[in-house]
């Protein structure tokens, strides 16, 4: 239509134009009527278009697509049987397109269930600015992808223009606390300094360096992370003393994400994610890690094939759930619970695929926003403040959530803040009633439309 529209444009004007519509009019009214596998009459010169088209592809150095169009358009005009009502011909039944659009109507609606928490024609995009982009047209706002692949958006009313990265990334926060909390070291010197709890640990710049501190943690439990990374890449978690090999093997996968590495002492407990938004926790989420269960039949590769079947799962932060993998990560965690990925599981048992629970690698979502005390909420809140961070994840190692925390025993550690924390996680959950985020963020950004 592009390419008709233009080569309109580059023909020169018509002459007569109420006599030259006249005789279109009639014309198009002609052929309109004729059986769909009528040849074009003689007065439908379509010679004058086609080269105009010609001339415009050739002139702007169009890519190869236009000329395939072309040929395309000109097989259609020597063969009817190509051209959409030709193609539609062979479904006509009793001079009716009823049933054809039954079933096309049936194969578009099981197409939308099959991920009815995408933005249809936006699949290619991170799940939360699908969201976000689903709220905004909801709510009467101008939307412009300014660029699909960094997710980035401009929202507008009025005069009023914000601009929006990854669902959450706005003016509200300036542009050094994300960089703050990407570096996990800088995340803690803040939050130590601010007398909030944090694992102690040390940061490598070489493989070498982190081999030389092995002596004073055989004997301890560990966590081995990059310095700078997201999503939960290149994190191996030891809750028994690792062997050196095994230790080794640990940085070398920690070293292929970021060019600094930390290791940290492991904190025991249970794993939450604090969504907090302007210093109010919005939504707590349990992360269970990549897990899969024993039926006494299946291998743990089957196993995990079966359970990537579900509809929730996918890939690059499109779906709600991450398609589980079985990586070098992976295959450590299996090895240290004494099984390989081809071993039948027992019924009933249960092995852990990862340590760190995030649902970026495989793990399952569960929403406990109303059953999480206050206090704890609250702690999250004062932590982003203390970041000054405007919307982030906080994530708390909590080894009993039905102690109250205070400042004085807060009963937790936070192991990490995260500036791009995935809102789609707390909406669509593997259990529970989820919360809904995005629509939040956009009343804070466009207060007057509420």
């Amino acid at each position: 239509v592009h390419l008709f529209l233009l080569s309109l444009l580059w023909l020169d004007d018509v002459e007569n134009v109420d006599t030259a519509l006249k005789a279109a009019h009639d014309l198009n009214q002609k052929i309109a009527c004729s059986h769909p596998l009528t040849a074009l009459p003689d007065e439908a010169d379509s010679s004058a278009l086609l080269q105009a088209m010609e001339e415009l592809i050739q002139h702007f150095e169009l890519p190869t697509y236009y000329q395939t169009l072309l040929k395309q358009l000109k097989e259609a005009l020597l063969n009817p049987q190509l051209t959409l009502s030709g193609q539609l011909l062979p479904y006509i039944h009793q001079d009716s397109l009823m049933a054809f659009g039954l079933e096309k109507a049936e194969e578009y609606h099981r197409y939308a269930w099959t991920a009815p928490y995408a933005l249809k024609g936006y699949e290619n995009m991170e799940l939360s600015t699908q969201m976000l982009l689903f709220d905004a047209i909801q709510k009467g706002l101008n939307v412009e992808i300014l660029d699909e692949n960094d997710q980035f958006l401009k929202l507008w009313h009025g005069h009023h223009v914000e601009y929006v990265k990854n669902g959450n990334m706005t003016s509200k926060d300036n542009y050094v606390i994300p960089l703050a909390m990407a570096n996990k070291t800088v995340t803690k010197k803040i939050l130590a300094a601010a007398d909030f709890p944090v694992p102690a640990g040390s940061e490598f710049s070489s493989l070498e360096e982190g081999l030389a501190y092995y002596p004073l943690i055989k004997n301890r439990q560990i966590v081995v992370k990059p310095k700078s990374t997201n999503f939960g890449l290149g994190i191996s978690i030891f809750q028994e003393p690792a062997s050196l090999e095994a230790y080794r093997k640990a940085l070398e996968i920690a070293f292929s994400e970021d060019a600094a590495v930390l290791v940290e002492e492991f904190i025991a407990g249970t794993e939450y994610r604090f969504f907090v938004l302007d210093g109010q926790c919005e939504a707590v989420l349990l992360r269970v890690a990549a897990n899969v269960v024993g039926d006494g039949q299946h291998t743990v590769r089957e196993l995990v094939a079966i359970k990537n079947d579900n509809p929730l799962r996918g890939r690059d932060h499109r779906s709600p759930l991450e398609i589980i993998e079985l990586g070098d990560i992976e295959l450590l965690m299996l090895d240290q619970q004494g099984y390989g990925p081809d071993d039948i599981l027992p019924a009933g048992v249960k092995v852990d695929l990862r340590r760190n629970s995030n649902i970026s690698t495989g793990g399952d979502s569960i929403d406990v926003t109303d059953s999480m005390h206050p206090s704890y909420k609250e702690l999250a809140a004062d932590m982003a403040k203390a970041m000054g961070a405007w919307a982030c994840g906080v994530d708390l190692i909590i080894p009993d959530s039905s102690a109250i925390s205070t400042k004085e025993n807060p009963n937790c550690t936070c192991i990490e803040l995260n500036f791009n924390p995935s809102m789609y996680m707390h909406t669509y959950c593997a259990e529970g009633p989820g919360q809904s985020i995005t629509p939040k963020i956009l009343a804070k950004l466009f207060p007057e439309m509420d």
